[in-house]
């Protein structure tokens, strides 16, 4: 069987579905340079520095994990955790392009129309893959992404496509690596929040308790964190009357203010200062042991493991209830954990995967809106979970969809996506291999972690060795077992 037929039954086999198209121009003005050599870390097991890479960054790019070792693992996560005083001008560069991350609530919601709203979208979706892929803000971008999830609002319940724009900006960004209640109270506050979880329409004589339900069961104690169906009632009362305005801003109408003194948690809210029962029972979940608990939990989760060890989350909340919610301690007490880097492997879920592929390629990604509609085939567009739970975290959910990532694989490496280009030449170059062979062992090293993960698949490497059909070779090692795993 010659060549190209090999590859086209294999796509045919695995790969139901091929996109095609031509390669949009590419802004070249900020791509990082490529190293002058990809230096494998391993060729035994799996590097520290690339595994700290790929769970607190969107994984390395070529030539990082060698920097990242000569600066100190610990050196580096201060520096990330000091993120404010990373240069991040090569990405304010890419962004200014998009108008809509830069306007006022009351402009966004004045895009009307199916297609206004989608263009508000897209380019709020293809801003966060741009940041994750260029950003040196690494750490900060995944604890972005793991707020935008904690906090979920779905991005299609219609004025959501517009104010989810201003909740990225106000809420979410200033707040991932501050303090939790100060996230916490902006989240409360915010008008997308407020109206996907419905207490906009919260009053007194009607009361909507779902964004109470929310808050506790979601946002702070967790769904065992001790409160009862008669607390999801009190706190609606105290967040009746929370509202937005028809400009897209935070208001609180009095007149739908449930009135008398509300018990919550046990503590009695009087109803003197009606506008500040909701702000105190965002004190009283902030101190609440259970949040502590239930947060450190799902970062390790995150983090770590799909089976959060305890060792670990009890560290995260000892530096919780220490520093009074301070996020940086919770991460630096995650990343130093000795647990940390005896990690088990965790399924990359698919923006990790796609932003993954990129960084370690060094592919040039122009903000196409083709690669959001790739991640919406694979169920992970950015801001469309509809449930309030945010996009799961576990391998036994992402397992269903593996036909799309290698068909994203393959046609990535084959230059067919557009907006989104890898520089196949750059790649081989990069190796300091001569021969067909040896390029394609050095590059299954950098793509897989290392030689011994090739040889965990004993087909594929029988079909490299035989294969001088490069975009195939590579789009099958993307599309490997082993690639799916970080």
């Amino acid at each position: 069987m010659n060549t190209l037929s090999r590859r086209h039954f294999i796509k045919l086999a695995l790969l139901a579905t091929s996109a095609t198209g031509c390669s949009q121009v590419i802004d070249r003005h900020t791509q990082p340079a490529m190293p002058a050599a990809l230096n494998p870390p391993d060729t035994t097991g799996r590097h520290p520095i690339a595994h700290l890479l790929n769970r607190a960054a969107f994984g390395p790019r070529p030539g990082q994990i060698a920097e990242v070792q000569a600066v100190g693992r610990i050196a580096w996560i201060e520096a990330q955790l000091d993120y404010e005083s990373i240069n991040d001008d090569t990405v304010a560069l890419r962004l200014r392009r998009y108008d809509t991350l830069r306007m006022k609530p009351a402009d966004l919601l004045g895009f009307t129309g199916s297609a206004n709203r989608r263009h508000v979208r897209d380019e709020l979706a293809a801003m966060t893959l741009l940041r994750a892929v260029y950003s040196q803000r690494q750490l900060y971008e995944v604890m972005v992404n793991f707020w935008s999830d904690h906090f979920n609002i779905y991005h299609f319940k219609s004025d959501t496509s517009s104010l989810k724009t201003v909740d990225d900006r106000e809420v979410i960004r200033p707040h991932a690596l501050g303090r939790f209640g100060d996230l916490l109270k902006a989240s409360a506050h915010s008008p997308a929040m407020l109206y996907y979880l419905d207490n906009v329409e919260n009053r007194s004589g009607s009361l909507n308790e779902n964004y109470a339900r929310e808050i506790m069961e979601l946002h702070t104690l967790g769904v065992d964190g001790g409160y009862t169906e008669d607390d999801i009632r009190e706190v609606a009362r105290c967040f009746s009357g929370w509202t937005m305005t028809r400009q897209g801003r935070f208001t609180f109408v009095p007149e739908w203010h449930s009135p008398g003194d509300k018990r919550v948690l046990g503590e009695i809210i009087r109803s003197d200062q009606p506008k500040d029962e909701g702000d105190r029972v965002l004190e009283i979940l902030i101190a609440h042991p259970s949040t502590a608990r239930h947060i450190s939990t799902k970062l390790v989760r995150r983090f770590v493991a799909d089976d959060p060890p305890q060792a670990i989350v009890d560290a995260c909340a000892d530096a919780w209830r220490a520093t009074n919610g301070d996020l940086r301690a919770v991460c630096r007490a995650l990343l130093n954990h000795p647990g940390f880097d005896a990690a088990p492997p965790k399924l990359r879920r698919p923006f990790e995967l796609v932003v993954s592929l990129m960084r370690l390629t060094n592919a040039r990604y122009d903000g196409s809106v083709e690669v959001i509609n790739w991640l919406d085939r694979m169920a992970h567009r950015p801001f469309s979970w509809s449930m309030p739970d945010g996009y799961p975290d576990t391998a036994a959910d992402w397992n269903g969809n593996l036909l799309h990532r290698w068909n994203f694989g393959l046609d990535f490496f084959d230059n067919v996506i557009p907006g989104l280009q890898v520089n196949l030449d750059d790649l081989k170059d990069a190796t300091g291999q001569a021969e067909e062979h040896a390029i394609f062992a050095s590059l299954a090293q950098h793509l897989l972690g290392g030689s011994h993960a090739l040889e965990q698949t004993h087909q594929l490497a029988d079909f490299i060795q035989h294969q001088d059909d490069f975009p195939a070779v590579l789009g099958l090692l993307a599309a490997s077992p082993v690639f799916q795993w970080r």
